[in-house]
């Protein structure tokens, strides 16, 4: 069985307040985009886990995909089995595109298939946010506004037709950093640009925003002339995907998309032209 992994931008993210148990409460416009990974899983005999990858994601049993497999396993009975998994990497890892978290809610949904166990989307994101505030996302069609943690999410339709440049220069940044050092909460006006989004309007991409980008950006100041640089060719706005370092620019038409990328492409380790994904 073969899946594709699609990565994931934040248009614009909020935090609203530290929580007592560590986490924060967010309010964020998540699209899926274009890039993805590709899953392969089969099943095997042995009842074993095995697992293969393009890049090294470190000890396999702190990897989503090993933590999927297990969770369903533990609800799957007599169903479950033994899987080989193949993964190739396309999405750059910590670099606030969700890589992990569709990788687990794509083998959620593959071991769902598999094994039959006939879980519903509602019963799989629940699963899934036990995993992480990300995944419930992965179990949609569509944009959301995610609030809470992430988990509960509104699902809505992109009606403006937005052309990203995503770029990533290989920095790694650490999630918790940047939320343990961000101080500006709760002043975008995420409902305005989500209504904005969904009646094709865009002016609201100006109102795109993440409260971390200023954490990001001092911290790590050499993503600042990526940002600078996607403006200066053509950007109407540009912004750090997450807690980065993901940056992408938007543009309005293709032809300035594809200036900017043959401007861009050789000068950063990862430089792509993406599609938001709204089926």
């Amino acid at each position: 069985m073969i899946k594709k992994c699609f990565a994931k931008i934040n248009l614009s993210l909020d935090i609203i307040s530290k929580r007592p148990d560590g986490y924060h409460n967010i309010d964020t416009l998540m699209a899926r985009i274009s890039l993805y990974d590709k899953l392969e899983i089969e099943k095997t005999t042995d009842g074993k886990f095995s697992y293969e990858s393009n890049v090294d994601l470190g000890d396999v049993k702190d990897n989503l995909i090993f933590k999927a497999y297990d969770l369903m396993k533990s609800l799957a009975g007599d169903k479950a089995s033994g899987i080989r998994v193949r993964l190739t990497k396309n999405i750059p890892v910590a670099a606030g595109l969700a890589g992990g978290s569709t990788n687990c809610a794509e083998t959620m949904k593959a071991l769902n298939e598999m094994w039959g166990l006939s879980l519903t989307t509602k019963q799989l994101m629940d699963l899934g946010a036990k995993l992480g505030a990300d995944i419930p996302f992965f179990f949609l069609d569509r944009a959301a506004r995610a609030t809470g943690i992430g988990e509960i999410l509104e699902p809505f339709r992109i009606k403006t037709p937005l052309k990203v440049l995503l770029v990533n220069d290989g920095t790694n940044i650490s999630s918790a950093h940047v939320y343990k050092n961000t101080k500006l909460f709760g002043h975008i006006k995420t409902g305005k640009i989500a209504e904005g989004l969904k009646a094709g309007d865009w002016s609201v991409v100006s109102d795109f925003e993440n409260v971390m980008e200023d954490v990001v950006l001092k911290d790590f100041p050499q993503l600042v002339p990526v940002k600078e640089n996607l403006i200066k060719n053509g950007a109407i706005k540009a912004l750090v995907s997450g807690s980065g370092a993901s940056i992408f620019g938007v543009f309005r038409d293709e032809d300035s998309l594809n200036r900017a990328f043959e401007n861009l492409k050789d000068s950063y380790k990862f430089a792509r032209k993406v599609d938001l994904i709204d089926d």
